[in-house]
């Protein structure tokens, strides 16, 4: 290739350690060594592992992966080492790990393997090449809890290190406890999708997104006092005093630390005391309140977020047994949290002298903005957007603490912000393929993909023909096999109106009293009907648009669909959703008849429809809730109203797409966003500035005491105060 970087073919091979899958769970190290004549320019490779890794360049971390997938779409990093290089003596080296099945539910397997490629160096390089390998003792994984869980987690397991025979400094030659070296198990040649013979179990495709973020958090944590089991004679300052290094964790005692903020990070800390004592890391989004008598675990709650007094710390946990030296951890998959605490469990006193944590996740680029003089926008704004951000990762994830997963109707809704927030479409294009991987032999896609265990829920089937709509919309006409998809996903839907029972989990929404979210009647409940017509309409559209006809005329053929019975939010969101998706007139939302006792109400996920279809006069009274979240402390959006599970869950931060969509009021009407809709609905604020990052520049919407600036770097249909103009690209001013 002109570029120097390795063409499709493999001349590697994938390695292991031992010939018995069953004697590869846990942590493994694969290293080389290679002497340089000089400091080179370029130095590609590729590199991938069964089920992760972290590479490392004479000690330094380069990059850890591989991008999530399955079996069949295995992803591989292409990596240029050269920054890392230096004249003479290098070592490569790799941290590889399989958890089997205790992993968290996204990451598949087949079993250990590392993989790894070099243009320059065939010979030594290319595994197996001059590879050694070895396990780690002294580096364990569990399910460890400090309190027994009764939400469903998916995560993975915690860690557990043991200082006392773990091997410190193998990546670079220099380890003080001796490892057994030995010369890897060839598991299989290397072989890219569509060039599979059958005999490797891993379809090798390149990495789609950029590399997850590793960045070091300047703001430091403060000390939190008045839990339960807070040591009042302990060393440390007074509720919310600053971090002072070292922290000495007296036995018995615990230390609790707020980050401010809900995190996704690599805690790193540096810990040293008796050996044999052990030193305990939980991981929280919030303290709890105690649990009473009687009183199922979830139901304690979590009141205030910012309050820690009189309540516990209760979480995922890692596990480090002190050795004779100074022992610093950080776990190899990262962690969750708010709220971090330390203790240590023996008859001496430990100390951390050291405590960092290194945020990671997608490199989310927020280039648009929305600005207004209600004091409320701002941190709703904050809030939403930190939400979205992280719930981001290799897939979109529901919730970075509990699950991790990439279920559609939860995408749908992310994918949409993401397009609105920023000009890069790697993550949605990724999460689209993702799901279409999951298409089954029935017509219905999984319900969230990445995942070992399937799970179908057939709604979120019919969110998937929707999310390939918004693609046409924000970004490109979908992969024609998608579109060659639709008609098996309705048609398989359709079917399931005959077959109820055998009609999976039709899930709708988190409403008291609908068992696991189903509403009455399953698919028959004129919410699924209604989002069944909703997916004929947004395959409607993508055909026209693959046709090159217009997207957004009036499709005349759904104006016989009759409007639900009056006892139900959702199915009158959907409702409003068809109306608008088809062109046709905005039915007037049934306030009135919705407010009686007994309907079916949305909660946060399902209030983004909801706002669509009621087309509220003030949106900041529509979003009042979401005012509550910051009220209470909430840094994140919850799962739902409560007492909730998950303080982070991305359905729940749709005001981003109210404040664009609706209040500034642009949205697209042309395939790949060549033609805008910008209808402002600017309520009951005096002054707004919106920002919406498009593919070919900057939109703007300003307002301000009744007169609309806008700039748009497209054709616009500007619908404003019963009027209707087209706008050519440029700035214009409407008074």
């Amino acid at each position: 290739m002109s570029d120097g970087f390795p063409g499709p073919q493999w001349s590697a091979s994938w390695i292991g350690f031992d010939p018995h899958p069953s004697r590869e769970l846990g942590f493994f190290a694969f290293r080389n060594r290679l002497v340089l004549p000089r400091r080179p320019e370029s130095f590609p490779v590729r590199v991938s592992a069964d089920q992760r890794y972290k590479l490392y360049v004479n000690g330094r971390l380069v990059a850890f992966g591989p991008q999530r997938g399955d079996e069949l779409h295995w992803f591989y990093e292409t990596l240029d080492l050269a920054p890392f290089l230096q004249e003479g003596e290098n070592w490569i080296a790799a941290l590889v790990w399989n958890f089997g099945r205790s992993a968290p539910m996204a990451q598949h397997t087949a079993r250990l393997g590392f993989v790894f490629e070099s243009l320059a160096y065939h010979d030594q390089l290319n595994t197996p090449g001059s590879w050694e390998a070895a396990w780690l003792p002294g580096w364990d994984f569990d399910m460890l809890q400090s309190s027994p869980s009764h939400h469903y987690a998916e995560v993975g397991p915690g860690e557990r290190v043991d200082g006392r025979m773990h091997a410190f400094g193998w990546e670079t030659g220099r380890e003080v406890q001796d490892l057994d070296w030995r010369k890897p198990f060839p598991v299989s040649w290397a072989e890219d999708r569509g060039n599979n013979s059958g005999g490797t179990p891993w379809s090798l495709i390149p990495r789609s997104i950029p590399l997850m973020e590793y960045r070091l958090r300047e703001r430091a944590p403060v000390v939190r006092r008045g839990f339960v089991g807070d040591c009042p004679d302990a060393p440390l300052p007074s509720d919310r005093g600053a971090l002072s290094l070292p922290i000495r964790l007296r036995p018995g005692s615990k230390v609790v630390l707020d980050y401010e903020e809900l995190l996704c990070a690599y805690p790193r800390l540096s810990v040293r005391g008796r050996p044999g004592d052990r030193v305990w890391i939980t991981y929280a989004e919030s303290l709890w309140n105690l649990h009473q008598p009687g009183q199922w675990w979830g139901q304690a709650g979590k009141p205030h977020r910012n309050v820690v007094e009189g309540k516990q710390m209760q979480g995922y946990q890692d596990c480090i047994v002190l050795g004779e030296a100074p022992l610093e951890f950080e776990p190899a998959w990262w962690r969750t949290f708010r709220y971090l605490s330390l203790e240590v469990e023996g008859s001496e006193e430990a100390e951390v002298s050291s405590l960092e944590a290194l945020e990671t996740g997608y490199p989310y680029l927020v280039e648009s903005s929305f600005e207004a003089d209600d004091p409320w926008v701002a941190p709703v704004w904050d809030l939403c957007v930190r939400t979205a951000k992280r719930c981001a990762g290799e897939t979109y994830f529901d919730c970075p603490y509990y699950e991790q997963l990439q279920y559609v109707g939860d995408t749908r809704i992310q994918a949409l912000i993401h397009s609105c927030l920023s000009r890069d479409r790697a993550l949605q294009r990724n999460a689209i393929d993702a799901i279409g991987w999951s298409l089954m032999e029935n017509g219905l896609t999984q319900s969230r993909y990445p995942s070992r265990q399937p799970q179908v829920i057939p709604p979120f089937s019919l969110w998937w023909v929707v999310m390939l709509y918004d693609q046409m919309l924000y970004d490109r006409l979908p992969d024609r096999r998608w579109l060659d998809a639709v008609p098996g996903v309705l048609e398989a839907y359709e079917r399931l109106a005959e077959d109820t029972d055998h009609a999976f989990w039709m899930f709708g929404d988190w409403v008291p009293g609908w068992e696991w979210g189903t509403p009455p009647g399953g698919v028959g409940h004129p919410m699924h009907r209604l989002l069944l017509e909703v997916a004929r309409v947004a395959h409607r559209r993508l055909t026209d648009g693959a046709a090159g006809r217009d997207v957004s005329a009036p499709l005349d053929e759904w104006q016989g669909v009759e409007a639900p019975p009056a006892d139900c939010e959702h199915s009158h969101a959907l409702y409003g959703v068809l109306r608008r998706m088809a062109g046709l007139s905005a039915p007037a939302w049934p306030g009135r008849e919705l407010s009686q006792e007994g309907v079916a109400r949305c909660t946060y996920y399902f209030s983004y429809y909801k706002h669509l279809a009621m087309r509220p006069e003030n949106y900041m009274e529509a979003i009042s809730d979401w005012r509550g979240m910051v009220e209470h402390g909430f840094t994140t959006c919850p799962e739902n109203p409560g007492n909730t599970r998950s303080d982070c869950h991305a359905w729940s931060a749709h005001p981003i797409l109210g404040f664009l969509q609706w209040v500034a009021g642009v949205t697209s009407e042309g395939v790949g966003w060549s033609r805008a809709r910008i209808e402002p609905h600017p309520g009951g604020l005096r002054r707004f500035a919106a920002l919406v990052a498009h593919p070919l520049g900057d939109l703007v919407v300003r307002f301000d005491e009744g007169k609309l600036d806008v700039e748009t770097p497209v054709e616009a249909r500007l619908v404003w105060r019963g009027e209707e103009r087209m706008l050519r690209p440029g700035s214009h001013t409407i008074g």
